[in-house]
């Protein structure tokens, strides 16, 4: 797997919003659809006006979900969990939640935020923070719902499908997770189902497998595109890195409400 210089990828990078699922163009797209169900603390936080899921959110605790904060900025958002609103409703595992509170860590370079909800989420598991700095190297797993597109061609259509795509982490480094789109190729390291995450899911997850299931070890934050389209092969994704951030997590929980 590609990886960059420290210096070179800190200076280089230009925040584009990102999420939604990018395939390699030479793999059935087949291979990529996942089932929902497999995932079901992963929910989308908004639709489009032609119904697709826009902005991902998962479930940590029965009172919390952790997202992008720059998924939180819309006003349809703000403006239900003000205090005395009715709150914001979102579809979690197939159940309506109302979501009543949003916590943003106050340093904004993180993109990083905290959804309450105004009742405990017990019909589905949470998937707990993974807190070691092992990262480097490891396999993530990323599912959404996005804009859908490939390697060679870039970012598409917003099909609305659920697809799951994988990459391994060239870089962790304070508080962001990175890696590269690679493509195929006689010395490529690209995985088998090698892909990033594109407009339309942001705030979603990169989870890590352990012993006891899924961990959530990044939040989709943005992408480098070096100067050209989103989506193709060679552009540097960054997640938020959960586990520089856990501490901030634990506090704010705990402080309002668990």
């Amino acid at each position: 797997m590609f990886r960059l210089p420290a210096a070179a990828l800190i200076a280089a990078f230009v925040a584009t919003p990102a999420a939604a699922i990018i395939i390699r163009h030479d793999v059935a797209d087949a291979a990529y659809l996942g089932r929902e169900s497999d995932f079901p603390a992963v929910f989308g936080l908004y639709r489009t006006r032609a119904g697709k899921l826009n902005c991902g959110a998962t479930v940590i605790s029965p009172r919390w979900a952790v997202t992008a904060a720059h998924c939180t900025e819309a006003k349809r958002l703000l403006e239900a969990v003000k205090p005395g609103g009715p709150g914001f409703e979102v579809s979690v595992a197939g159940r309506a939640v109302l979501i009543d509170r949003v916590v943003v860590h106050p340093d904004q370079a993180s993109d990083l935020a905290l959804l309450r909800f105004s009742a405990p989420v017990e019909h589905v598991a949470p998937v707990p923070l993974h807190r070691g700095t092992d990262e480097l190297g490891r396999t993530v797993v990323m599912p959404g719902w996005g804009l859908f597109g490939n390697g060679k061609t870039g970012v598409g259509e917003h099909d609305g499908v659920f697809r799951v795509a994988e990459n391994v982490v060239d870089r962790a480094e304070g508080g962001r997770l990175y890696w590269r789109f690679d493509g195929p190729g006689e010395k490529s390291a690209a995985l088998r189902l090698e892909g990033i995450s594109g407009p339309g899911d942001s705030g979603g997850p990169a989870l890590v497998a352990t012993p006891g299931g899924w961990a959530i070890a990044g939040v989709s934050s943005s992408q480098d595109t070096r100067g050209g389209p989103e989506g193709l092969y060679g552009v540097v994704e960054s997640f938020v890195r959960v586990s520089a951030f856990a501490a901030w997590i634990d506090r704010e929980t705990t402080a309002s409400g668990s």
